[in-house]
């Protein structure tokens, strides 16, 4: 077999557009499209590496359906995807220093990650500390530059203050437990099932919240206590409301005020869409910051394609995505905010500055991977169909 692959995304589509493809001798990948002999000639400010493994994220599976607006601008089908990586560097350019052939490091590319072989700016790479594997460097800095953009640079979330974090058993959201709790807040968690509540609150959660029942849980002496226990029992949108603001209060010490638009929330991180955007908004505090970085309930949980049903629901959904005007906003003492990390590449300084509070908190063990699933990189589909189920806990990772 090959030593040197590539998963290839043919054209927009279900798991029969991911191909593993080979590469040329000593070629690397140089983005999500384009390959570099970097093992002879690595280019100027470049670091080849070996890759150990590379990251799964949602995104991934946005550029499969062909919905990912940057992946048709900068790289387009047929193309590599993957932001994040780890491996072992093999060789590096000229005006490189900082890293020498068969160091362990872990970093980002704007795609191209699911390959064997990737070659990077040094500015995107980054020695792997020892408090973490291969395997979890491997899928660390896509979730947790992602967690701290919104909760450094746009939420400023600070000691005392009470927030919301959806999905906080995922990727991302475990990231954002752990980030909120190292700043002295009081988290509130929602999960899709109580199976996540452990993860949620292994990552730092005070009070985690079951979307489907609306169910409370807290912890106290290592024990997890549900009230109410109400596990059978589906929840419409306005009682899961009322279950958040509760577990808000409860959490925070505050008093519930029945006021209309008043919230226990100084920021709600919320990554889930039409779904929950609206009562998301609604939960937040006066000067409350809603952060919002994905939308996941848009799209569909298996099937690994988008049909006829799915562009429909998809038209559908957009049409009732909230929309919040300035006047409303300025009335409100609220904010939202948005972002999407792969078009920032080109702010170096602040991603340095990132992975330096990052690393920091990592080595004071303070902030870690919570929980990682392999797969093999020709099983690329199997971890597509594992991360839409909305099943899984943590991060998933290819093995390259």
């Amino acid at each position: 077999m090959n030593s040197r692959q590539r998963v290839l995304i043919t054209a927009p589509g279900g798991y029969d557009k991911l191909q593993l493809e080979n590469l040329p001798d000593d070629a690397f990948m140089l983005g999500g499209k384009t390959t570099c002999d970097a093992q002879s000639a690595c280019p100027e400010g470049h670091v080849a590496v070996q890759v150990h493994g590379a990251g799964v994220n949602y995104a991934d599976i946005c550029i499969r359906w062909g919905l990912y607006g940057s992946y048709k601008r900068f790289v387009g089908y047929p193309g590599t995807p993957g932001f994040e990586f780890s491996g072992t560097v093999q060789a590096v350019g000229s005006g490189v220093a900082q890293f020498k052939p068969g160091q362990k490091v872990f970093g980002v590319t704007l795609f191209g990650a699911y390959a064997t072989h990737v070659c990077v700016p040094a500015s995107q790479l980054f020695a792997l500390p020892s408090k973490l594997t291969l395997d979890e460097g491997a899928g660390f800095c896509c979730t947790a530059l992602t967690a701290f953009y919104a909760i450094d640079r746009l939420a400023s979330s600070r000691k005392g203050e009470t927030v919301l974090i959806h999905s906080a058993a995922g990727g991302v959201g475990s990231m954002l437990v752990q980030l909120a709790r190292a700043r002295g807040c009081t988290v509130v968690g929602v999960v899709g099932r109580r199976a996540k509540a452990t993860v949620a609150f292994g990552a730092g959660c005070d009070a985690v919240v079951e979307k489907e029942t609306g169910g409370i849980a807290t912890k106290a002496a290592g024990e997890i206590s549900w009230l109410p226990d109400r596990p059978t029992e589906p929840l419409a949108g306005k009682n899961l409301a009322t279950a958040l603001e509760t577990a808000g209060c409860l959490v925070g010490g505050k008093v519930r005020d029945n006021t209309p638009a008043v919230g226990p929330f100084n920021a709600v991180f919320d990554a889930n869409g039409v779904a929950t955007l609206r009562m998301s908004y609604n939960l937040l505090a006066p000067t409350g910051r809603l952060v919002v970085y994905g939308f996941h309930s848009m799209l569909p949980r298996e099937g690994g394609k988008l049909g006829l049903v799915s562009w429909i629901k998809l038209a559908w959904d957009f049409v009732r995505t909230p929309r919040f005007g300035p006047m409303a906003l300025t009335s409100d003492n609220r904010s939202v905010m948005g972002f999407n990390l792969s078009y920032l590449f080109d702010e170096q300084e602040a991603l340095q500055e990132s992975m330096k509070s990052l690393l920091e908190l990592v080595n004071r063990g303070e902030l870690k991977v919570s929980t990682v699933t392999t797969f093999q990189l020709r099983d690329v589909a199997g971890a597509h169909a594992s991360l839409e189920s909305g099943l899984t806990t943590g991060k998933i990772v290819l093995l390259c």
